[in-house]
């Protein structure tokens, strides 16, 4: 596979390039429809959908020069696909990285052709009536809370950005981590619990399950999520996205550890999920999420963990343990709901109310089957506070802050705790 640099070398140089005799669905020249935040949908190949990403950030608002500029370094890919990019691909796309912006702009719904251009007021999402946070309710999350460690999490962020040169969905190797997450999960929760959901690309999603106490296979369900790959300006070959989001999936996996070595179980089914290709536009939690609304299953709430681990000193968080941003939307209730647990139970951490957008992160393929969601991280989208190494060879394990990302395993063991009771 020829990554996005080389094939750009390879066209700037002027060598012929043609439509290859067997293609494979995520080649470089490979036809994506992807739906921006308006709802417009336009098909581009991935090759000039990664190339404007990691493009240099041309300055704001982009002139007409600027995108005919953009649109014309890729003239010789339009020309072999039979391609046009629109103004608005190149507004979302180029240079986004270097914007320091969540996601990768878009939902690829090549897959998907039921996906509706619904705004965000139009979905109906009904969110349970959860009571008011209440530590003194709960005193089983006590020892639970005592078993969280720096240590634990530092080690499995160290296992997945440092055994792996990148966990990119279009690797060579971009099966490996997730049989690592599935190896892990099936040693706490027992392979009966513990599947892997394949997907069009290889690099499946993990499952990882706790039964309800009624051992009731169709109970509804509490799920968590983080997603497993990784992307940079290399992403075939060095993407070791130690924050992003290898942290969210760290803390996932010592909630779910917590939960089982302390014999849990509630009223409903607990679910750990580690999606695979995040950054190529949500497909592994959208491809899930639709298999999960198909099968009538009930998911009460979702939590996603998004970069829980670069925590800088900042003039707003001394002395607080950690710095913890709630994504304001898309589910308004849900965030207040989260925002009460972090207040009840992480009464130490800093709280902050952040904006996320359409499709920054995989709550936002469950949010679009009618699911409940919301989602946590250290900053958000564009805050001046995100890790300056997000998308890029320097988002490394020894960047981190793994003292303080102790609280967002507490506010997750919280949250499963309240919301699974």
């Amino acid at each position: 596979m020829l990554t996005v640099p080389s094939l750009l070398l390879a066209i700037a140089l002027g060598g012929a390039l043609g439509a290859p005799a067997s293609q494979s669905e995520f080649d470089d020249l490979s036809i994506r429809t992807i739906q921006f935040p308006s709802y417009h949908e336009e098909k581009l190949p991935l090759a000039v959908i990664e190339g404007l990403q990691f493009s240099p950030a041309l300055p704001r608002p982009l002139s007409s020069e600027s995108l005919n500029a953009a649109r014309a370094s890729f003239a010789n890919i339009s020309s072999v696909t039979g391609t046009s990019i629109s103004d608005e691909a190149i507004e979302e796309l180029q240079g986004r990285y270097g914007r320091r912006l969540w996601g990768p702009g878009y939902m690829d719904i090549t897959a998907d052709s039921e996906v509706e251009a619904r705004s965000l007021e139009e979905r109906q999402v009904t969110v349970p009536n959860f009571p008011t946070p209440d530590p003194s309710q709960h005193p089983e999350l006590t020892p639970m809370l005592a078993k969280v460690t720096a240590s634990e999490i530092k080690g499995y962020v160290t296992q997945l950005s440092t055994a792996y040169a990148t966990r990119y969905y279009r690797s060579t190797n971009a099966r490996a981590p997730a049989l690592w997450i599935q190896s892990q999960f099936s040693s706490w929760l027992g392979s009966s619990q513990t599947k892997l959901a394949e997907n069009s690309f290889d690099q499946p999603n993990v499952i990882g399950r706790i039964e309800a106490k009624s051992g009731d296979p169709n109970a509804p369900i509490v799920l968590l999520g983080a997603h497993l790959d990784s992307t940079s300006q290399t992403p075939s070959t060095k993407a070791p996205g130690a924050d992003d989001d290898a942290s969210g999936v760290a803390v996932m996996m010592a909630i779910m550890r917590i939960l089982k070595g302390s014999n849990y179980q509630g009223t409903y089914a607990i679910e750990a999920h580690a999606y695979a290709g995040e950054e190529g536009g949500l497909l592994g939690s959208q491809a899930l999420a639709k298999s999960y609304k198909a099968a009538g299953k009930n998911i009460r709430g979702m939590l996603d963990f998004e970069m829980v681990g670069w925590q800088p000193n900042t003039s707003t968080n001394s002395g607080k343990s950690s710095t913890i941003s709630i994504l304001s939307d898309p589910v308004t209730a849900m965030s207040t709901h989260m925002t009460s647990v972090v207040k009840a139970y992480v009464p130490t951490a800093e709280r902050r109310s952040v904006a996320c957008g359409y499709g920054c992160s995989d709550h936002y393929s469950f949010y679009n089957q009618g699911y409940p969601v919301v989602c946590i991280a250290s900053y958000g989208p564009n805050d001046s506070n995100l890790n300056p190494g997000y998308h890029t060879t320097n988002d490394t394990v020894d960047k981190l802050s793994f003292d303080r990302s102790v609280d967002f395993v507490k506010a997750g063991l919280a949250w499963i705790v309240e919301v699974a009771a």
